[in-house]
């Protein structure tokens, strides 16, 4: 009778271990890589498809407290996303409609999976990447930035 609940524990973390497992930080890649990372995907990628770029801003430490950025594709389109999920998204979300906004990109606010987030279909999209990173954190062009790829290969 005790060893039915014990199976469904280890089930269930047999599936968060393998979840977690097959969305890890892959290596570094620098901001000088993001529009060769955005053609590949462009091309290589499909529906579902995404490019995760990570970083620290300068004075916090901790790994929960980054911003990420990615680049994904929904319905055949490619898009820059500022998913609102980690607290320094979610506090810089207006920082960054704004920011955008000024360099003349909409920003449509979707949710998809119950997540919430923000999108740009049109324009430069690896210089509205490259210029979020550096103008609003700071982070200089040869800064590693955490990487996560799914759907396409890289390099």
């Amino acid at each position: 009778m005790h060893i039915i609940p014990l199976v469904l524990i280890v089930v269930v973390l047999a599936i968060v271990f393998v979840l977690v497992k097959k969305i890890v930080i892959t290596g570094e890649v620098k901001m000088t890589d993001i529009p060769a990372i955005f053609d590949k995907l462009r091309v290589g990628g499909k529906d579902g498809s995404f490019a995760v770029f990570i970083f620290t801003p300068l004075g916090k430490a901790s790994p929960g407290e980054a911003i990420n950025l990615q680049f994904s594709i929904e319905q055949g389109q490619i898009g820059l996303d500022w998913v609102l999920l980690g607290p320094l998204n979610l506090r810089d979300k207006e920082k960054f409609l704004q920011f955008a906004g000024k360099l003349g990109h909409k920003v449509v606010a979707r949710e998809g999976n119950k997540v919430k987030y923000l999108r740009v279909e049109e324009g430069d999209l690896p210089k509205l990447c490259e210029a979020s990173i550096r103008d609003l954190y700071a982070i200089s062009s040869d800064t590693g930035l955490g990487f996560i790829p799914e759907g396409f290969t890289w390099p």
